[in-house]
């Protein structure tokens, strides 16, 4: 499955940034597609952010150790 990974980084400064995975468990074509409205979504909620960058990524499962 894959990964939707945002990063989003202050508007003031512009070096300070996090990284959010709102949802790990899609086809990468619900990623593609959703990736736009979730990154919309939570901008809304945090004004002083902005989107820096976004990627699906394939979300490989841990392995327990042996």
């Amino acid at each position: 499955m894959t990964a939707l990974v945002l990063v989003f980084c202050l508007q003031g400064a512009p070096t300070s940034c996090t990284e959010q995975r709102p949802i790990e468990d899609l086809s990468l074509e619900a990623c593609l597609v959703r990736g736009q409205h979730y990154a919309a979504e939570w901008l809304a909620e945090h004004p002083k952010w902005m989107l820096s960058r976004w990627r699906c990524e394939n979300n490989i499962p841990r392995q327990k150790p042996a």
